[in-house]
């Protein structure tokens, strides 16, 4: 007979492990510029709180119902005098949750978010 805890382990489809975040984000739309030759990032960011984070993305709560762009510039702090900037891409939204995967992020970034994570663990 094979152990459950195994089982669910193989059936895990997500890459990275999961933390609770409940930080303040701020998400910034990315929209195509008037000629569409450029992207361009929004001044007007939209407040959001975290809910979880990994080395892939962030689940966010949203106050505003509306769905944010496909692309995402998001800001928010794991440590107390640094914040990541990172650009993101919307996974899912459901209501006003939604889950953000991480397309660009610099090596600072990632690593507070990775050491975040392994102290969390």
């Amino acid at each position: 007979m094979k152990d459950d805890a195994n089982n669910s382990d193989k059936n895990e489809k997500r890459k990275f492990h999961r933390i609770k975040f409940d930080g303040d984000v701020t998400i910034h739309p990315v929209m195509q510029s008037k000629s569409g030759n450029i992207l361009e990032v929004q001044s007007k960011g939209i407040p959001a709180k975290g809910n979880d984070i990994s080395e892939g993305g962030i689940r966010l709560e949203l106050g505003d119902t509306n769905s944010p762009t496909d692309i995402l510039k998001v800001n928010f702090k794991v440590q107390k005098f640094k914040t990541v900037d990172a650009y993101a891409k919307l996974a899912w939204k459901s209501g006003t949750t939604c889950g953000l995967q991480f397309i660009v992020l610099d090596e600072d970034s990632k690593n507070q978010i990775h050491n975040y994570v392994e102290k969390q663990k």
